[in-house]
C-alpha cells in the first residue's frame, strides 16, 4: 500500500528547483534587512547566503541520496550552521551580545531547508512569525528594560558612612537596592549594591549623586 503524505513529499521534493534557489535569496534577504539596519556583523548578505546554502544542500541532499537517505546531506546543515552562529556572539564583561543575530542564522537555514524541500507555505507562516519576533516584540522589550533596569553601583563616600541618605534618595525614587555591601578603607568608606527600577527614575538618581559633595567617587 502506497502512503500518500510519502507522495506527496515526492511532488515537493523534486521539480522547481531554480525556483526554490531564487526563492531562498528573497527570503534570506527579507530576513536579513533587520540585522543590516541595525547594523549587525551578520546583515543583508550574509543571511541572504546562509538561506541560498541551506535550499543548496537540501536540493543536494535529496537529488544524490536515495529515498530512504535523504536527509544525509540536510542534516549536517544544522551543524555547520551551529558553527557560523558561535562565531557572532561575543562575551563583553558581564554582558553578552550577538546572541540574536545568532539566532537570526539558525532559522535563515531553517527557511531555507523548508524552501529546498518545496515546503512555501510553512516557509512564509515562518518567515512572518520571525519578522514579528525581530520587530514586534523588540518594542515589547523596551518597554520591559525601561521599567526593569538593573545596574551595580559602587559609591566612595568623603568621611563618615552616608549610606542613609543614599536609601533614602532611593526610596523617594521608588528604586529598589539589594545585595547591598560596605567596606572601610583607611579614611573612606565604599558602598556597593545592585539598584533596579525605571530608567528615568535611574537618571535622577545619577544626576543626584553627582551634585553630593560627601560622595568622593561614584561607578555604575
Amino acid at each position: 500500500m502506497i502512503n500518500p503524505l510519502s507522495l506527496d513529499l515526492s511532488q515537493n521534493l523534486y521539480g522547481n528547483e531554480v525556483l526554490k534557489l531564487l526563492l531562498s535569496v528573497v527570503v534570506g534577504c527579507i530576513l536579513g534587512l533587520e540585522r543590516e539596519v541595525r547594523g549587525k556583523s551578520a546583515g543583508f548578505r550574509t543571511l541572504a547566503l546562509i538561506c541560498f546554502g541551506a535550499s543548496v544542500f537540501t536540493i543536494c541532499s535529496y537529488l544524490l541520496g536515495v529515498e530512504s537517505n535523504r536527509d544525509r546531506i540536510a542534516a549536517n546543515i544544522i551543524t555547520g550552521v551551529g558553527f557560523l552562529g558561535a562565531g557572532v556572539i561575543f562575551r563583553n564583561n558581564s554582558s553578552v551580545s550577538g546572541i540574536t543575530t545568532a539566532a537570526s542564522i539558525w532559522i535563515a537555514s531553517a527557511l531555507g531547508m523548508l524552501i529546498g524541500i518545496g515546503e512555501y507555505l510553512l516557509t512564509g507562516v515562518a518567515l512572518v512569525m520571525s519578522l514579528f519576533i525581530l520587530y514586534a516584540l523588540d518594542f515589547i522589550q523596551l518597554w520591559i528594560d525601561d521599567r526593569f533596569q538593573h545596574r551595580n553601583y559602587t559609591l566612595l563616600f568623603r568621611g563618615e558612612d552616608q549610606s542613609v541618605l543614599v536609601t533614602g534618595e532611593l526610596s523617594k525614587l521608588q528604586l529598589k537596592c539589594r545585595y547591598t555591601k560596605t567596606l572601610r578603607t583607611d579614611s573612606q568608606i565604599r558602598f556597593q549594591g545592585t539598584i533596579s527600577g525605571r530608567e528615568t527614575n535611574l537618571k535622577e538618581f545619577n544626576d543626584w549623586l553627582l551634585k553630593q559633595s560627601f560622595i568622593y567617587s561614584v561607578e555604575w
